[in-house]
């Protein structure tokens, strides 16, 4: 067999060879997809697992960590119990707050060592009541906390309501000796809804079983469960046996899991058989490819197939030769790519046509491989049975570029000409007008033709100005303009002056001829008059500010220098201050600590920013200034502090005065009150004393007749001693009340205040026969206030009110004083008396200095009691009583947690 002959046989087999490849392809591709599926499959359940069992991990730590606080704060409860410092009424109020803030508590109880309940919360639970004892299985953690001296729970259970429960004891011991436990009592049921996260719900159902694997809750039993995806971990501690299991909920429908193998044997036999379809189409079309592109790649025009989209199908070598890119780089890139920006426009346009059947033909410059540009012309035909287009560009360049160098040359000089804001004249070196730009004749109002050709002097020149343009004119032609130029006035055709500035250079031609002189005007009008407001405006705000008695200053937020002081600053600090920094002149201004933001931190986008706004005192003068900081921006864009001080120092020194006025008229209403009281209370004393008399007369005769029994003695002299206590109590509370002292606040029993004011006001009381009687809530927290003063409103309150009730009221109704909790952690306090009432007219004057409806009055005890209550934070007002009379009330704070560590302190 001859060589030629075996030739042909090898390229008879070679193309069978070469379709099998694409089969064998698709056979491997679908075995590796179905593998791959299932290795997915497994990878997915592995990647569920290890995510369950990451989640229950989480929930479980969450869980510990709540209950861990709940523990913590049981041993603080317990140290308290056993140092004293809980009492019944705290217990409840710091219990409840903390089975508030934690749902899955539902009982604290505090178990004496003989195991019966002595306090619980909440107040109203029925499983733990005071009293009760602990049940056997209760008992067993109960000891076991006891022996361990540490926190113990017990067992999970079912309580006699039939909840879960969950119970920790924390021993309490007191110098050794055992006080019980302080017990939480979980609910699992709660804990189920509290404690896991309402994502980790929605994903899993949560149940929690004991030691004996009895299920005790769970959050939901509805949806469907994947029992393959299942996690369990042991509380253990703190659950002691309790187990949480939580179990995926199945999401989604019961698709078979074959069903994507299914799908992949599927389309791999469609495949297969689409392929086998192309291989005879395109074994056709080859030969007929074979004939085109020996057409193709002879032709020196570019020629090139596209799709409707416009990317590149197929080039010819010539897009090489013209534009350097190889044809084998082109195909897939758009024709777009290669498009001058300026022509996108005008080619999308035509590719719109191409797409739409019709034949186009148009110029673009199109990119080439060096990045430079050439011009080509595109005749493009669609057949859109094939969504192709057929292209044959033809190279303009050199053509385009004589074109566009006339063009370019005749803008340029027309773009100058109309775009100048500056007037342009053109004189010859006689001074004749032989050139103005539109700029020109815009400015003075005349036209070029009315202009070129008029000799001086010119139409725009005005009459009061004309010997002034004559000397500049001649300076110019001399050559003796200055570089600065001339500032001039010319007259506008309609009339109008305006101000311009002329400056002058040689015109020269192309061989280097002086052929006259260019000038170049600018109308300077509107910058003079500009110019001329701001000087005015700055002259004014100067003004402004110097008259100011405040100091004014601005400073550099970030260096502290001063950029601006007015007159008054300057006066006080120096007239050399400008320039200084703000530490170096010693100005009153807060620490860096008192500003709202560090101004050195800030940003233009963070201005204007308030700064401070208080009052200080100057370091060395001692004076006392308002001084307000706000930052904003300079002048020049940067951030600055801008400070007004104004001299407070007279305002301060009248404000104390007034408080020493005011503490001398409280004294002062104090021993008025004192003297009134003088004659009442010597005959309260004298009561005392004489019983102190009698009961000690009575021992001496019985000690000098010998006829005496120690019991009797004894108790004669009890009596005595009482009495004597009596009359020191009486003393002592006058000297308090009339002490002259400093307010001191302190946390202090309401009830106690009101028992003391009332045992003054019962001499006058029973000399009237009026009834004071005090109605105090039960419970009451102390207020915050100073005892003597608020012990005088009261008194001065108490003593109006037996007077309103003995002149016209009815004495067998009491005065009533009632103290009671109001809104927002106030105490409120109510003197209610049924006496004549007060009229409209008084009312409205009765809280003014001097105004009183006594006859014997000062009329100062309304106007200190309002100003010791608004001293403590409080408000005093007056409101008629609906049964008569009048009802004079008052505010105070009570007692905040920071006061009592202040007090334990």
């Amino acid at each position: 067999m001859s060589r030629s002959v075996v030739r042909e046989l090898r390229e008879a087999r070679s193309p069978n060879w070469y379709w099998n490849i694409p089969y064998v392809a698709v056979v491997i591709f679908a075995v590796a997809m179905l593998v791959l599926v299932w290795v997915l499959q497994v990878r997915e359940n592995e990647v569920e697992r290890n995510a369950l069992a990451r989640d229950v991990q989480w929930a479980e730590q969450t869980m510990r960590l709540h209950m861990t606080a709940t523990e913590e704060f049981l041993i603080k409860t317990a140290r308290d119990l056993a140092a004293g410092n809980l009492d019944a009424d705290a217990f409840q109020v710091s219990a409840n707050q903390h089975i508030a803030n934690n749902a899955e508590l539902v009982n604290i109880a505090w178990v004496g060592p003989d195991e019966t309940v002595r306090w619980t919360a909440p107040f109203d639970t029925t499983d733990w009541l005071v009293g009760d004892t602990l049940s056997a299985l209760q008992t067993t953690p109960f000891y076991r906390a006891r022996e361990l001296g540490r926190p113990s729970y017990g067992a999970a259970q079912i309580n006699q309501r039939d909840m879960a429960v969950l119970e920790l004891y924390v021993p309490v011991f007191r110098g050794g000796t055992f006080m019980g436990a302080i017990a939480g009592v979980y609910s699992i049921e709660r804990m189920t809804r509290s404690l896991i996260p309402n994502w980790f719900g929605e994903k899993y159902r949560i149940s929690f079983s004991g030691l004996d694997g009895r299920e005790l809750s769970a959050n939901s039993g509805v949806h469907r469960l994947d029992q393959s995806l299942s996690y369990s971990v042991d509380l253990d501690p703190p659950g002691n046996g309790l187990t949480m299991r939580a179990t995926a909920f199945r999401t989604g429908s019961d698709v078979p899991r074959a069903l994507p193998m299914a799908l992949i044997v599927g389309l791999s036999l469609l495949v297969l058989w689409s392929l086998w379809l192309l291989r005879a189409h395109i074994q056709r079309r080859v030969r007929v490819e074979k004939e085109r592109d020996r057409l193709f790649n002879l032709s020196l025009d570019m020629l090139c197939i596209l799709g409707l989209d416009g990317s590149f199908r197929r080039c010819n070598p010539a897009f090489e030769h013209i534009l350097g890119f190889p044809p084998e780089q082109l195909p897939g890139r758009a024709l777009l790519d290669f498009v001058h920006s300026g022509d996108i426009i005008t080619t999308v346009e035509q590719l719109r046509k191409l797409s739409e059947g019709e034949p186009v033909s148009f110029e673009s410059r199109s990119r080439c491989a060096d990045g430079r540009f050439k011009w080509l012309t595109w005749s493009i035909n669609p057949v859109r049975e094939e969504k192709l287009l057929y292209a044959v560009a033809h190279d303009i360049t050199g053509r385009k570029a004589a074109e566009d160098a006339l063009l370019t040359e005749y803008a340029f000089r027309k773009s100058m000409e109309e775009s100048l804001v500056t007037g342009m004249r053109a004189i010859d070196l006689t001074g004749r007008i032989t050139y103005v730009n539109p700029a020109f004749s815009r400015m003075v109002g005349w036209s070029q033709e009315e202009l070129v050709g008029s000799v001086p002097p010119f139409a725009y020149w005005p009459a009061e100005e004309m010997e002034t343009c004559h000397r500049n004119l001649q300076l110019t032609l001399a050559g003796k303009a200055p570089a600065s130029g001339f500032e001039m006035r010319i007259r506008r055709k309609s009339g109008e002056r305006i101000d311009i500035r002329l400056f002058i250079s040689p015109l020269i031609d192309s061989l280097g001829k002086q052929l006259g002189w260019m000038a170049a005007m600018s109308d300077i009008t509107e910058p003079k008059r500009v110019r001329a407001a701001l000087e005015a405006s700055q002259e004014r705000f100067e003004a402004v500010l110097d008259g100011l008695d405040a100091a004014v200053f601005v400073a550099d937020a970030h260096t502290d220098e001063i950029l601006y002081a007015n007159h008054a600053f300057m006066v006080m600090h120096g007239f050399d201050a400008v320039g200084r920094t703000v530490r170096a002149v010693s100005v009153a201004q807060p620490e860096r600590g008192d500003y709202l933001v560090d101004p050195r931190n800030l940003g233009p986008a963070d201005l204007p920013r308030e700064l401070f706004d208080g009052e200080l005192r100057h370091p060395l003068s001692g004076r006392w200034y308002h001084v307000r900081e706000r930052a904003t921006r300079w002048v020049d864009g940067r951030a600055v502090r801008m400070a007004i001080a104004t001299d407070i120092t007279d305002r301060k020194h009248m404000e104390d005065a007034e408080r020493q006025q005011e503490e001398r008229l409280q004294r002062t209403a104090r021993l008025i009150t004192m003297g009134e009281m003088a004659s009442t209370l010597a005959h309260e004393l004298n009561q005392p004393l004489g019983a102190i008399s009698n009961y000690a007369s009575g021992c001496v005769k019985r000690l000098q007749a010998g006829e005496w029994k120690q019991q009797e003695l004894l108790a004669a002299m009890q009596k005595a001693s009482y009495q004597a206590e009596r009359a020191g109590k009486i003393i002592r509370r006058i000297r308090d009340f009339v002490r002259k002292s400093e307010p001191r606040r302190a946390a202090v029993p309401l009830e106690d205040i009101i028992e003391d004011a009332i045992g003054f006001a019962e001499i006058d009381a029973r000399r009237v026969g009026v009834r004071v009687v005090a109605e105090i809530e039960p419970g009451m927290p102390r207020v915050f206030a100073d005892r003597i003063m608020i012990e005088q409103v009261v008194l001065n309150l108490v003593r109006n009110g037996i007077d309103a009730t003995s002149e016209g009221g009815d004495n067998a109704v009491p005065l009533v004083v009632r103290a009671r909790a109001g809104h927002g952690r106030m105490a409120e306090v109510a003197v209610i008396d049924r006496g004549g009432g007060i009229s409209d007219l008084d009312r409205e004057r009765l809280f003014t200095p001097f105004f009183t409806t006594k006859a014997d009055g000062m009329g100062m005890g309304l106007n200190i009691c309002r100003s010791i209550i608004e001293f403590h934070e409080g408000r005093l007002w007056e409101e008629p009583n609906p049964e008569g009379g009048t009802i004079f009330s008052f505010t105070l704070p009570m007692e905040t947690q920071r006061e009592q560590l202040v007090q334990h302190v």
